[in-house]
């Protein structure tokens, strides 16, 4: 029996393209991979251009999609961007016995950066299976085993990339977070990482839409695939929408920010006490410097700069609960240095219980930018702590 290979000739902006990629040798080498026989017959669909970079193949009634990838590996994204249009591509198909495959090209570049690498390890998360990896690199690509692995080697993997302003994931008690950038070759990150997110998490996915630039959500048929999983709640958010809600919330200290959330990771990178060291991310919560309530009480600004204010990733810091909640009740501050205050009429076992639960008695020098002391120095002239003292580890 002879499998059947389908694939579209053209390319979105090269007429031609895998037709001349696509030798007899490829394709039976796909065909063996998928089918573990070599005969095929090839079925050239010119109906339109080939998006996801797919060739299927249909064999003892299986539908195997495979996307291809890139043969001249340049900017990071725009190598492996083409992936999650395949994976769409797979999800809208009505076939009930279908597989999904990743199958390397013969290439020029490198396509084993620590960057693709965690791209990969995102498809194989997301059920993806590599065909030929092992003709290019050492060794196969391990899938996320949990949430947490995932979100540790996201940030780890952004340290190398802090130019690039991408999507990011965290964590609380209850929810996972993933705030998706729909721009760009980020709107298709954010999709992948969606569907990874799914596979392995214990808890549901709240995925707030960045709306920016252009495009104000993700692609329609990546919100088609998300809402295929069925564990993922999709919220559009923006500037716009989350100003009009500062502006009717914000004095009742009841505006909470999404923007603000992914502000703070872009600044501080992981969810990680500053006072403490706690990294369980359930536990660690956004502390504004200069609080909601009192910017928009603030009568220097108008409403526009006030929300500026109020999501900006230099007025924040992460907190542990017990520090956010000592912070906002000034049992602790910090000087216009970093140093950490607390009042020097504190209760001994009041005292003695921050010093125990407190690793750091100052703030690190990465943290203290020129605008964070801008909006430590407003919080600072709401409150009187000329009666606080240091607290000394």
């Amino acid at each position: 029996m002879e499998a059947i290979i389908t694939y579209r000739p053209d390319a979105q902006k090269t007429p031609g393209l895998y037709d001349r990629i696509l030798t007899n040798e490829i394709l039976r080498d796909i065909c063996v991979r998928v089918t573990g026989q070599d005969r095929f017959t090839v079925v050239r669909d010119t109906s339109t251009y080939n998006r996801g970079r797919l060739v299927i193949i249909e064999y003892r009634g299986i539908k195997s999609f495979v996307s291809l990838s890139e043969v001249l590996v340049e900017g990071r994204n725009q190598s492996v961007q083409s992936i999650p249009t395949a994976i769409n591509l797979y999800y809208a198909d009505c076939y009930s016995n279908k597989t999904l495959y990743y199958y390397f090209m013969p290439h020029s570049g490198n396509y084993f950066t620590d960057y693709h690498l965690f791209y990969f390890r995102l498809l194989k998360t997301a059920g993806v299976v590599f065909l030929n990896i092992l003709r290019y690199y050492p060794a196969d690509i391990n899938a996320f085993e949990s949430i947490d692995e995932l979100i540790d080697e996201r940030n780890d993997n952004r340290k190398t990339n802090r130019s690039n302003n991408s999507s990011f994931i965290s964590k609380t008690s209850d929810k996972v977070q993933i705030y998706a950038k729909t721009y760009g070759a980020s709107k298709y990150e954010s999709t992948l990482l969606a569907i990874a997110a799914a596979a392995i998490t214990d808890r549901p996915i709240d995925l707030y839409n960045i709306c920016e630039q252009d495009l104000t959500r993700l692609p329609q048929s990546s919100l088609n695939t998300i809402n295929a999983i069925g564990n993922i709640s999709i919220y559009d958010t923006s500037i716009t929408l989350e100003k009009k809600r500062f502006i009717s919330l914000a004095r009742n200290n009841e505006f909470r920010s999404p923007i603000y959330q992914r502000n703070l990771l872009q600044k501080l990178g992981r969810k990680r006490c500053v006072l403490c060291g706690c990294e369980i991310p359930e536990i660690i919560q956004g502390a504004h410097i200069w609080g909601v309530a009192e910017i928009a009480r603030d009568n220097h600004f108008n409403d526009d700069r006030k929300f500026d204010h109020a999501i900006s990733g230099e007025n924040g810091l992460w907190l542990c609960q017990n520090h956010h909640k000592l912070f906002d009740s000034h049992y602790l501050s910090f000087d216009m240095d970093g140093n950490v205050l607390i009042p020097g009429n504190l209760r001994t076992e009041y005292g003695q219980f921050i010093h125990a639960i407190t690793k750091n008695e100052h703030l690190n020098n990465l943290i203290m930018t020129d605008n964070f002391k801008w909006y430590l120095s407003q919080r600072n002239s709401i409150r009187d702590y000329s009666c606080y003292q240091c607290l000394f580890i």
